[in-house]
């Protein structure tokens, strides 16, 4: 039972870290593997050497990283697209919300299942939109 809240615990570092790399704005390919290799390293410090839980550990935190940054990545960008200016509010909103999420992982691990499904829904709606806005294109050929 320890071990599954240590995995829901390196998955929430690993989503706040995902969302700090995501504050800066830059998307792209760069992000999203940064996002992954901060969640890993972020999980595994978590877990601790000696912890049989490492790999599990840093796997969540992985995937955790990897998805906040593809998700939140891809909602800041478009922010910054819409607003014409740097990433300012919008990076110290995100930034703010990661440390909440960090913080409320490891305090309690459970609630760490809202901001994952927050962010899979996020991600189900704006590929949704994406497909929708290319069958409107595909119809004007």
């Amino acid at each position: 039972m320890d071990s599954a809240f240590d995995v829901l615990q390196a998955l929430g570092i690993g989503i706040a870290l995902g969302m700090l790399v995501a504050a800066t704005g830059r998307g792209g390919g760069i992000a999203l593997v940064l996002g992954a290799i901060l969640g890993a390293i972020g999980g595994a410090i978590f877990a601790g050497i000696d912890d049989a839980s490492l790999p599990a550990d840093a796997i969540a935190a992985a995937l955790g990283g990897l998805l906040a940054a593809a998700v939140i990545g891809s909602i800041v960008a478009g922010a910054i697209r819409r607003g014409g200016g740097g990433t300012g509010t919008t990076g110290v909103l995100v930034t703010l919300a990661g440390a909440v999420i960090g913080a409320l992982s490891v305090l309690f691990a459970p609630l760490v299942l809202i901001p994952l499904a927050a962010l899979l829904l996020l991600a189900s709606a704006r590929r949704r939109r994406a497909q929708r806005k290319h069958e409107g294109l595909r119809v004007l050929r």
